[in-house]
C-alpha cells in the first residue's frame, strides 16, 4: 500500500484487523535449537514480503544470520514454503498458524512464534482508495459498521463463529478450527479494529533502511480515521462492547 502511494497511488488504511504477525517459523525435527540452523535453507513467500520481515525480525535476537549462517530461499507462498520444508528442499520455513497447527501434528519443530514476539505488524488491514470514499463514503462509512459488529460477534459468538469459519474454509476439524479462534480470534484481533498508526510506523521504519524516500513519512498519512471517529461520536462502539 505504502509503495503504490509512493507510486502515486491514493491508497488508503481505513480499519485494521490485525496487527501482530502470525507467522511461526517451522523446522525439521532434527534441529533443536536456532544454532542448528547454521549451513541450512530457510523458506520466505518472497524478498520484501511479511515473511521475510518476520524472520528479519526473529534475527534480531538469534546468534545465526542471514547469509553468514544461513540461506533464506524464496518459495513464492507459505504452502509452498511448507511443501518444500516436508519434501526435504528446505530446512526450516516461515508458515502461516494454520500450517503451523499441521506441521506440530507432523512432528516438525517450533523455532519461533512471531506472534508473540512483540512486534507491531499491520498483518491484516482493510483498505480502499481516497478517490473511492469521495464518490462513496456513505457505502464505506456502513461497511465500517458492519465491520465493527462482525468483530464483536465473532469475539462473542464462539460457536457461531467456529461454524462460519469451518463453512468457509471447507474444514471439519474441530480441533484445529479451536485452536484458531483462540489465536486469531481472541487473541490476536482486537475489539476495536481502528487504523493502527503503530503498525504502519514498524513498516516505515522498514522501509526508511532502503528507500530514503520514506524517511519522513508519517503513519497518519495512510490512515482514514473519520469513520471510527463517527462511531465513537455516536457510541455506536461503547454500546457493543458496554
Amino acid at each position: 500500500m505504502i509503495n503504490a502511494n509512493l507510486a502515486g497511488g491514493d491508497l488508503v488504511v481505513i480499519a485494521s484487523s490485525m496487527n501482530v504477525m502470525t507467522f511461526v517459523i517451522m523446522a525439521r525435527p532434527e534441529i533443536k535449537r536456532v544454532e542448528d540452523l547454521k549451513g541450512k535453507k530457510i523458506g520466505i513467500s518472497r524478498f520484501g514480503s511479511a515473511t521475510d520481515f518476520g524472520l528479519r525480525y526473529a534475527e534480531e535476537k538469534w546468534p545465526v544470520k542471514r547469509q553468514r549462517d544461513f540461506t533464506v530461499i524464496q518459495s513464492g507462498g507459505v504452502t509452498d514454503a511448507y511443501n518444500a520444508l516436508r519434501a526435504g528442499a528446505l530446512d526450516a520455513a516461515v508458515v502461516n498458524a494454520e500450517l503451523a497447527i499441521v506441521a506440530r501434528r507432523e512432528g516438525y519443530r517450533e523455532l519461533a512464534d512471531i506472534a508473540k514476539m512483540g512486534i507491531n505488524f499491520p498483518t491484516s488491514s482493510i483498505i480502499t482508495t481516497r478517490s473511492y470514499i469521495k464518490r462513496n463514503e456513505n457505502t464505506v462509512r456502513k461497511f465500517i459498521r458492519a465491520f465493527v459488529e462482525g468483530v464483536h460477534f465473532g469475539k462473542t459468538q464462539r460457536a457461531a463463529t467456529i461454524k462460519i469459519m469451518q463453512k468457509y474454509l471447507r474444514s471439519s476439524d474441530a480441533s484445529m478450527f479451536e485452536e484458531l479462534y483462540e489465536m486469531y480470534i481472541v487473541r490476536n484481533i482486537p475489539r476495536i479494529p481502528r487504523p493502527s498508526p503503530e503498525s504502519l510506523k514498524t513498516v516505515l521504519d522498514q522501509m526508511a533502511e532502503s528507500d530514503p524516500r520514506v524517511a519522513n513519512l508519517k503513519p497518519e498519512q495512510f490512515i482514514d480515521g473519520r469513520f471510527f471517529q463517527e462511531l465513537d461520536k455516536e457510541g455506536v462502539i461503547q454500546k457493543l462492547w458496554k
